[in-house]
């Protein structure tokens, strides 16, 4: 389940930043927002929505924050957590 909550999270973000899932190769650990990826509060309110709808969850405003957005593998755990 764990690779397909990942590949999912990766279809989201290159969806959301205008790339083409294949070419879209950040490490699980890879900073999403150092990384240059052009996330702005704009891309990551677009972004929070699309993992919601996607994931069929409800990411509290309170857990907006660096530590979930940092990767995906920071996202990844947080959906598998609220699942």
């Amino acid at each position: 389940m764990s690779e397909e909550i990942k590949h999912r999270i990766i279809k989201v973000l290159s969806n959301q930043l205008n790339e083409k899932t294949e070419s879209f190769s950040l490490s699980d650990n890879e900073p999403l927002f150092e990384y240059g990826l052009g996330v702005d509060s704009v891309s990551t309110l677009e972004m929070i929505v699309a993992l919601e709808n996607e994931f069929n969850i409800d990411i509290d405003e309170s857990d907006i924050n660096a530590d979930v957005l940092y990767s995906i593998s920071t996202l990844e755990d947080y959906i598998k957590n609220h699942l």
